[in-house]
């Protein structure tokens, strides 16, 4: 090729930032599949480039013969006397091949391989610059929006933000500044895919870090995050240095620094919590400044139950329940936000439950109440030898509560069956037990529990946990509530005059804030 390749060279190295040598490689490449797909793959082909000069030039070889069988690959001595004088039969002769020759086709040919190689190497040089930087933020402008997502021009190349990881309340336009957060840079064969997000929670950590010095610098460390992007977050807090006030340090003047990191996500409500390494603690943090009342902790279940003042209980819970489910993301506890009415209610549902067992009358009831022992599920695990200290109870009788309450808690937590006659009498407000009260009704029928017959459809404990988001041990109540009312429509309820007597229960008015008996 007699065509001066010189400045294009230059010119590439400059905007993309290739090595000279490799894009001289390239059009060589180029040049050698544009005269093979002219002469054939069998044909002795030389690429020769002047880097002075800026000329490309392209030989194949022919052999000298007496009868040519191979125009392509052949040259009669005749031929071959006009290019070299000294030419004999057996030589091989280089032949210049000229741009002219190539034809249309070859030329597309080399021009593919030029733009794939060169695309090559860009992703090559992007990716070794970004693999880095993966897990960093990243400033950029909206370029174009396609329909899965947004392009953004972050300088060398583009990066790819999906609309799943927008946040709901973005609004962007052509030429818009742009934040976004890398999670992941993959080498394809086309180059490199950067990918963005805006809804991930090391993107709120990262933020944090650009606004808070204390953050950066590490005397104020981030313990946890949860959040519910475009809507409200929690971010747990502690220092290092008793000097520094982690919550303060991250609001900032006035509020300036959490302000800023507010606009950033749109709007978002983040709530900044003081970390302490004691559970109970921690929880009441995370809802404040809800007060709470009183907790009650199930360690095996990793659960806790979360007492408030009435009128603080759908502030506690939070639209949805959005922030009781940040706050146990935050601090990894099931956490169930009880009113105090609810646990007065969730006490006498217990005495209720506990008075259907054989041998136990209103002063054991009251006193395994008062021992913490509310649930059937208490007293299948306490020993019998523990619950023949109380009053009037051996041990062979603590043996037979015990198994009695087994009993009562798998069938609670079964199967539910029903005759046909009381599929009707089930079709009624879940508000029908007395253990569900009507913020806990509301926050069922959001679940798709709008009926008795809606709870007892399901076909065990854990599936109606599950699908209502309640604790297990709110779940085992209700159902074994549940299965109690349905054995009273059906007449099997215990003796001792039918259903127990409501008026007959513990006096709740002497259970103080922390659920011990005042005349104790």
């Amino acid at each position: 090729m007699d065509f001066n390749l010189k400045e294009l060279v230059d010119q590439l190295v400059k905007m993309k930032g290739i090595k000279r040598e490799l894009i001289v490689d390239i059009l060589k490449e180029a040049l050698y599949r544009a005269v093979q797909k002219k002469l054939g793959t069998d044909a002795d082909i030389d690429i020769m480039y002047d880097d002075s000069t800026g000329e490309l030039q392209a030989f194949y070889f022919r052999e000298v013969v007496e009868n040519v069988s191979d125009s392509q690959l052949d040259i009669s001595l005749d031929e071959a006397l006009k290019l070299n004088p000294e030419a004999q039969v057996g030589d091989t002769l280089g032949v210049k091949m000229e741009a002219d020759e190539l034809g249309r086709i070859a030329a597309q040919v080399a021009k593919q391989v030029i733009i794939q190689k060169i695309k090559t190497l860009e992703g090559d040089i992007v990716y070794n610059e970004f693999k880095d930087r993966q897990n960093e933020i990243i400033t950029g402008t909206v370029r174009r929006f396609e329909k899965g997502g947004i392009i953004v021009d972050i300088g060398k190349t583009e990066a790819y933000l999906p609309y799943s990881q927008h946040i709901p309340s973005d609004r962007f336009r052509v030429n818009d500044r742009i934040k976004a957060f890398i999670t992941d840079v993959v080498k394809t064969q086309q180059g490199c895919n950067i990918l963005l997000s805006r809804i991930s929670t090391m993107f709120l950590i990262k933020l944090f870090e650009l606004e808070v010095p204390e953050i950066a610098e590490g005397i104020v460390k981030i313990e946890g995050v949860a959040r519910d992007p475009g809507h409200r977050s929690k971010i747990s807090v502690r220092s290092i240095d008793s000097d520094v006030d982690p919550v303060g340090a991250c609001v900032g003047m006035k509020g300036s620094r959490i302000q800023n990191v507010v606009h950033e996500l749109s709007g978002e409500k983040i709530d900044i919590i003081p970390w302490d390494e004691d559970s109970v603690k921690y929880i009441c943090n995370t809802l404040s400044p809800v007060e709470v009342s009183q907790i009650i902790i199930d360690e095996d279940e990793h659960s806790m139950d979360v007492i408030v003042p009435d009128d603080q209980l759908s502030v506690a819970i939070g639209r949805g329940g959005e922030n009781v489910r940040l706050a146990s993301q935050l601090t990894g506890w099931s956490i169930d936000i009880q009113s105090e009415s609810q646990m007065g209610m969730m006490l006498e549902e217990a005495k209720r439950r506990l008075l259907f067992i054989d041998g136990i009358d209103e002063s054991i009831a009251d006193s395994l109440i008062k021992l913490g022992y509310t649930t059937l599920e208490d007293l299948t695990t306490v020993a019998p030898e523990v619950l023949s200290e109380l009053p009037d109870i051996t041990t062979e009788k603590a043996k037979v509560i015990i198994e009695q309450a087994k009993k009562m808690l798998e069938k609670g937590m079964g199967v539910i069956d029903i005759d046909n006659a009381l599929e009707e009498k089930l079709n009624v407000p879940t508000t029908t037990l007395r253990c569900i009260n009507e913020e806990l009704s509301e926050y069922i029928a959001e679940k798709g529990y709008h009926t008795l017959a809606d709870i007892q459809s399901e076909p065990d404990t854990e599936t109606f946990a599950k699908n209502s988001e309640l604790s297990l041990r709110r779940a085992r109540q209700i159902r074994y509530s549940l299965q109690m009312h349905i054995d009273e429509l059906n007449g099997k309820s215990k003796g001792k005059g039918g259903k127990v007597n409501a008026d007959a229960f513990f006096d709740f008015s002497k259970i103080d804030e922390n659920g011990e008996d005042e005349e104790k």
